[in-house]
């Protein structure tokens, strides 16, 4: 854009289109949500936004990865909280207890002597440390569960993400094909309005009769539905990008026309092996199993006893604060489960039922992937020859249209002629814009098979 002589307010900006103001709402509103990022995507209000700045925003800002990246963070807190356990636990503690004292110490001797049922007041306060020394692998396997579920987040914030990427270029595609079907749309009033003009200069000279003006008049209504139609169509893929991309607010910015033929050249091997080497789902749910495995190891040590050890440093007495003297206390503690209503037992079957259904959905999970990833080759295939046929077929239909056009000016042709070639054409159009659509979903589809953009 160009600076202009500016009031006393400052230098005015030009509008070099009508799409500026709509991008600078959405550089402002993307400045709101990060200044730094704005400042990285480069976004310049005369240039149209690139599939690699729309699916940059949409990974900034979709709340369902906002929403993954939480879970992340929950996961590793808890792995934190499962560390704790190796560390010792200091408290304070103050207490007050009310207590006969017929256990007495006499000559040496640890007996009571006479007992007294009278209760006293003892108060006391101080620290406590406690520390775990051995729980028979209690620790070490919960840490290594929510290890592992920490991992799985991770894979499936990775799966989310594909997801999102997946979804903008389909969204993206969508916004380029509805736009060139606009384009065709309006070629096609065009075309039906420079025939009804001709119509009716023939009617006029008294050449042709009035059937041609109607009929040509038809033909320029029925385009002029279907340039609304398309228009409608453009409106709602460009709202389906931005709720693709995460942006509440509606926004309006152009977006840079790739339609381009380029052919990917891979074989269906090539996808498969990569998708089962790559796939974060298959990472995820190895991960799970993992987990599981160690869910069993943390409740089979529930058979062993824990042996922890405390020491206390406690201000103790019978009034406060005359009386309150200092005592140590150093111990050892073994616990020892006997019966738990068999509680450990069916504990360990469930998280063993829980392991082989995880197993089970690994099989599942790669007949879905072998599934997916053919769909997208086979699609890429049959995309790739509508090109091939689209490509000629229009060739073909300009020619025809040109011909009928001709035949009609020089009287020798028919209002039919010139309809169905304006038609033929507009369907060789359409087709072709839809085939290059086919095959650039068909290549994004590919990349979220084999896992590209971990």
């Amino acid at each position: 854009m160009k600076n202009q002589p500016g009031s006393q307010s400052g230098v005015m900006w030009k509008m070099k289109n009508r799409w500026t103001p709509f991008l600078t709402s959405l550089i402002l509103w993307i400045s709101l949500a990060g200044p730094a990022f704005a400042e990285d995507l480069l976004l310049q209000p005369d240039k149209p936004l690139t599939l690699e700045q729309v699916q940059a925003i949409a990974l900034r800002v979709h709340p369902s990865l906002q929403a993954s990246r939480e879970s992340v963070a929950a996961a590793k807190a808890r792995l934190e909280q499962a560390l704790s356990a190796y560390f010792p636990q200091i408290n304070f503690n103050a207490a007050y207890n009310a207590s006969t004292f017929n256990f007495i110490t006499m000559a040496g001797q640890t007996r009571p002597s006479t007992y007294n049922w009278t209760f006293q007041d003892i108060f006391s306060m101080g620290p406590n440390l406690s520390q775990i020394i051995y729980d028979f692998g209690r620790t070490s396997s919960s840490v290594k569960q929510n290890r592992e579920n920490a991992k799985a987040s991770e894979e499936d914030l990775i799966t989310n993400r594909q997801n999102v990427i997946l979804n903008v270029k389909q969204a993206f595609f969508g916004v380029l094909l509805t736009q060139h079907l606009v384009k065709v749309a309006q070629e096609v009033v065009s075309q039906t309005k420079q025939h009804l003009e001709q119509a009716q200069g023939f009617y006029g000279a008294g050449t042709r009769p009035k059937i041609d003006v109607t009929k040509a008049e038809v033909d320029v209504a029925n385009a002029e539905l279907g340039l609304i139609t398309a228009q409608n169509n453009h409106m709602v893929a460009r709202i389906n990008l931005n709720n693709a991309m995460g942006l509440i607010e509606t926004l309006d910015f152009p977006i840079e026309d790739i339609t381009n033929f380029a052919p990917m050249k891979i074989t269906l091997d090539e996808i498969l092996k990569a998708a089962f080497e790559r796939r974060p789902e298959i990472f995820q749910l190895k991960a799970k199993q993992r987990s599981q495995e160690a869910a069993i190891e943390l409740t089979q040590s529930g058979y062993y006893p824990i042996l922890s050890g405390n020491a206390q440093y406690l201000m103790r007495g019978q009034h406060v604060p005359d009386e309150m003297t200092w005592d140590a206390f150093l111990g050892v503690s073994l616990t020892i489960p006997i019966f738990s209503g068999f509680l450990t037992a069916n504990q360990v079957s469930e998280h063993r039922a829980n392991l082989r259904n995880l197993r089970a959905q690994e099989g599942i999970l790669k007949l879905n992937i072998r599934l997916e990833a053919e769909q997208a080759y086979l699609s890429l295939q049959q995309a790739g020859e509508q090109i091939r046929v689209t490509q000629k077929a229009v060739g073909q239909a300009q020619e025809n249209f040109a011909l009928a056009t001709g035949r009609y000016q020089v009287g020798v042709g028919s209002p039919l002629e010139i309809t169905d070639a304006e038609i033929s054409l507009a369907n060789a159009k359409v087709n072709n814009i839809q085939a290059l659509y086919n095959y650039r979903v068909a290549e994004a589809r590919i990349e979220k098979a084999i896992g590209v953009n971990r």
